[in-house]
Formats: structure tokens, sequence, C-alpha cells
């Protein structure tokens, strides 16, 4: 553990700890070359990792910090700089002063039904940017929702993001399961609205002053996340209680979209208190009757009486070790690869005797939101992601990132990236991968091709990238 003066990356002195949590260590520093204040995050490592799958971590943890220091919205807290030091990841941050929202409602008690969803919507914004980045939070609470001296509201810990339909994020399982969807203790894939579940037991706790799942021990609180209704939020009215509940539906399809929050959070942050009595509701008076009968999922009730979007082609991603043969595999890689279903979503063939080499397939399903269908938001995803990596063209330190070229003739669209990262005092060798990204109607894949010991001759191989891609294209279809 650093000591209170030391110093990262030749850079940045660690001053204070501020806090800790499952998913590292935040430390208020201060950067000698630009004489100011800065947050930084020291990334825990999980323990027990082979080399190899310590090495996976720590890449991933640098490529998900560098996407979540792409966003920019007056309510994200900035990711300015990531390191690599002492086999960690440190993330460098903006230093927010002021407090959490947590420890607001720890000092002052229930805040006010207005300023809750003044709130709401400034962390909706900066979900909103990230979901349309392709990432999730994945630990929106009341910690990580920082208010300034004037109220303003705005989430930080983005350095520990994840990509949506990818394997999940550095925090993996930690962090506060009151705050955890469902589908994520369930350890099932999770989206954007696994975000908007979280933001909707934050405001409940803004607005009641404790947590929907509160209980005595973790393990009760899960449970209750995972097997009860929370009680109705009184202190919220009618109508922001009414969001809030609908937010923290056990099914994510029967949660509002983000469009909808919005809408009814700007129409409360405006409003007067409720008056006593009959509340105005969302629904309109020809649909009440329907929306009792249907039950407690109001917002899933409105949203079936509508003409529902195209789904797209999948109703589920396919399981990745099939759309590639152990022999296929063999052929492109030049020798016998071990297969390994790393995780849901992704199946990898690895070669680990002599220079190390890993071919990695990712497949994930884009499901219907609001009024787009899956393929609109496959596409809007394909678009989001075309542009985050062409922007992250040039070199950072030890890395050099090439362009994005578009690939003709696989699935509907795709798009290849080579990336190369010298080793540490050489510049002749390194690691280097070859990244595919497709989409067919509602299914993004991608290929990865990694390669270590490379000479830097020889950095880029798109041409195993794109035969594999094309492979497994070619196997979707059948």
């Amino acid at each position: 553990m650093p000591h209170d003066l030391y110093l990262l990356a030749g850079r940045y002195r660690l001053i204070e700890r501020l806090g800790q949590g499952g998913a590292g260590t935040v430390w208020r520093a201060i950067d000698e070359m630009l004489d100011r204040q800065v947050a930084v995050k020291q990334v825990r490592v999980p323990e027990g990792l082979t080399p190899h799958e310590r090495a996976q971590f720590t890449g991933r943890a640098i490529h998900e910090a560098r996407s979540a220091g792409r966003l920019r919205d007056p309510a994200i807290v900035v990711v300015h700089d990531v390191v690599l030091e002492g086999h960690q990841p440190w993330i460098i941050m903006d230093l927010v002063t002021g407090r959490s929202l947590d420890q607001l409602v720890k000092e002052r008690g229930p805040l006010p039904p207005g300023a809750v969803a003044g709130i709401g919507l400034r962390v909706l914004s900066a979900l909103e940017v990230a979901h349309a980045h392709g990432l999730l939070h994945q630990d929106v609470k009341p910690g990580n929702i920082l208010l300034d001296a004037d109220g303003s509201a705005m989430l930080t810990d983005f350095g520990i993001a994840a990509p949506m339909g990818g394997p999940g994020g550095l925090a993996g399982s930690a962090g506060s399961p009151g705050y955890m969807a469902p589908e994520r203790l369930n350890e099932q894939p999770s989206g954007p609205a696994s975000d908007l579940w979280s933001l909707g037991a934050s405001l409940y706790t803004a607005v009641e002053g404790r947590a929907p799942f509160e209980r005595d021990l973790p393990a009760a609180v899960a449970a209750a996340v995972l097997l009860h209704e929370p009680p109705f939020p009184a202190r919220a009215g009618r109508r922001l209680g009414g969001l809030l509940m609908a937010m923290l539906a056990k099914n994510p399809a029967a949660r509002p979209t983000a469009p909808q929050i919005r809408q009814e959070l700007t129409a409360l942050a405006g409003a007067a208190p409720e008056p006593r009595g009959r509340p105005r509701w969302l629904l309109p008076a020809a649909l009440a009757a329907a929306v009792v009968l249907l039950g407690a999922g109001g917002w899933y009730a409105v949203s079936a009486l509508r003409p529902q979007p195209d789904t797209g082609r999948y109703a589920a991603a396919p399981d990745p070790c099939t759309l590639l043969s152990d022999a296929q595999a063999e052929e492109l890689m030049k020798v016998t690869p071990v297969r390994n279903a790393s995780r849901p979503g992704e199946c990898q063939w690895i070669v680990r005797e002599g220079p190390g080499r890993t071919l990695t397939v990712r497949a994930w399903a884009e499901k219907p939101d609001g009024d787009l269908g899956g393929p609109q938001v496959a596409q809007r995803r394909f678009a989001s992601e075309k542009a985050t990596r062409a922007a992250g063209k040039g070199q950072e330190g030890r890395d050099v990132r090439g362009g994005v070229s578009e690939v003709p003739g696989i699935a509907e669209s795709a798009i290849l990236q080579n990336s190369f990262t010298f080793y540490i005092n050489t510049n002749k060798s390194g690691r280097s991968d070859s990244v595919l990204l497709f989409r067919t109607s509602n299914l993004l894949g991608e290929v990865v091709w990694h390669r270590d010991d490379v000479p830097a001759s020889r950095a880029a191989d798109k041409e195993t990238a794109v035969a594999a891609a094309r492979l497994v294209a070619a196997a979707l279809n059948r």
C-alpha cells in the first residue's frame, strides 16, 4: 500500500485516502506537472489470477478507462489519464469538491422531491452519454453522486465502466448490493436498464432517507432485491413514487426507458408540491383500468398496448463457441489451441506454448429500446463504437492505435482496428491486437486476434482476424 507521499508515475503525489470499496481505493493527489489537485483511483486487481489473466485484466482496465476518458458531459467527472505501476492500473480523474449524495442524506435527512428530480436529471444525462458510447457505469449509487456547492450533481467512478454486451466490468460483483440491479446479482447480462435501476434506487434513498431494500446484512439486502418489492416511497408523492417503483421493476423490459424517465423528472423538477387527493399520473384515463388488470407493471402495460418495435433476427446471441470450430481455429492460428468458454457471450482459443496467441469471439444481441427496434439499437451502437474507436487513433505512451477501416463482405457492416503495445525498455517488440467488430440485424459480434512477443516490424496481422470473422459470420447464417 503506498504511503501518504507516494509518487505515482513520477507525477502524481498521493496525499490522502478519500475512500475505499470493492473496486479499489481513491486518493487525493497533486499533479506535480500541472500543479493541481486530482483524484486517483487505484484499481483493485482480483487475487488468484494467473500472470496471463492478470495481464488480460490490466489491459481491459486500461482500455475501459480510456474509453471512459472520452465521455464528455457536465455531469460526468472527467477521466484524465490512466497509468500502470506496481502491476496495477491507476486512473486519474477530476477532484470534485463537495459532498456525496450519500453524505448529504445522512447529514440532512430526506431531500424534497423537486430537488431529487433535479439530481436525477443530471445523473440521467451522464448515463445517456455513456450508453450512447456503448458503456455501462455499473456502480450508480448515492456515494458516487457528487454535489457541488451550488447543488449541481455529477456522476463519478466511470473508470470501472464496462462495454455493453462485452465482458463484465472491472468491478465484477463488487459494490453495494442494494444498488445493483437484480440481473447483475444473478450474473445475467446487463444493459442500460441496469444502470437506470441503480439510478432509481439512488433517488429512492435521496427522497426517503433510506435505501429501498435496507436490511441488516448484505446477504439479506441481495435477497430482498431479488425477491421482494420495496415499500412505496411515501415522501416522494404519488407521481415521483410511482416512477421510482417502475424503475425498480425486477424485469428490465418492464422499466421505463431513459426518455420516459427524463420526461417525468423534467416535469417534477419544476412542479409545485403535489396536492392531496387524486394524483396527476402518467397514464391517460382510458388506460387506467387496463393497467390495474395487468398488475403493478404500469410502464410495461403501456408499452404492451403500443405497436411493438422489431426485435430483430436474434432473440438471444448464440454461444460464440459454436460459431468457430476447433479445427477452424487451429487452421487460423497455425497451431493447436485450447478452447475456453471464458465468460457468457465470449469464447477463446488459447495457445500458451511459445509466443502466446489468443483468438477471442464475442457476440451479443441488442433489444428494442423505446421506439427503436433491436436492429436500430444495434446500428446505433455500431456507429457509436466506430466513432469512439476512430477517436482513439494515435500513440499514447507505449501504446500505438491505428485508424478504423471498413471491411466489406462481412455481415451487414464491419470495421477493423489494429493496435500495438511496446514492451517496457524496448522499441523492437511487444503485443499486437487486431479487433474486428461487425453487425447483422440486432446482433453485434467481435473477433480479437491477440499475439505476444511480436516484432514491431510485423505489428499488424489483420488477415487472421478478417478470416476468423468471415467464418463466424457464415456460421450465423447457417
